[in-house]
């Protein structure tokens, strides 16, 4: 995991060179929500490792799957898009498809047992990337399956 130093020199090298952070969705480092923040970031401006490196540490967290506010992006669906984008960055940085498919299948499941309806990303959609995925990369030969 990042140091408390170098999460916020991600944070200030992302706000310098790219677009705005506001300090309610990343400050807080002890807050996964704000790692996976700051993760998307930096995977959207090529930054994999960190990047890696924060998406994992959202990995073993037990999510609050009984959520009733309708206005924020449930903790469901914000892991499981960690998932899926931890391992799109494993497959870009490693070409290692049974690391990355570990994480999708991950997300798989996790949409698969929630009872609820996702308020901002398009559940079907989601499970029709990720199967893409999984069927794109079975096609691609690598010596690193």
């Amino acid at each position: 995991m990042l140091t408390q130093e170098e999460y916020q020199q991600w944070i200030k090298y992302v706000r310098e060179n790219y677009f705005s952070l506001h300090d309610v969705i990343v400050k807080d480092i002890s807050n996964w929500r704000h790692r996976s923040m700051l993760a998307r970031a930096l995977m959207r401006i090529g930054e994999y490792e960190p990047a890696i490196e924060l998406f994992k540490s959202v990995v073993d967290i037990d999510v609050n799957t009984e959520e009733k506010d309708c206005f924020t992006l449930s903790e469901v669906e914000d892991k499981v898009w960690c998932l899926k984008e931890l391992a799109i960055c494993l497959w870009c940085t490693t070409g290692k498809r049974s690391e990355a498919l570990k994480y999708m299948e991950e997300a798989l499941t996790l949409i698969a047992n929630y009872p609820s309806q996702f308020k901002f990303m398009d559940r079907r959609e989601v499970w029709s990337e990720i199967q893409d995925f999984i069927f794109f990369t079975s096609k691609r030969k690598s010596k690193n399956r």
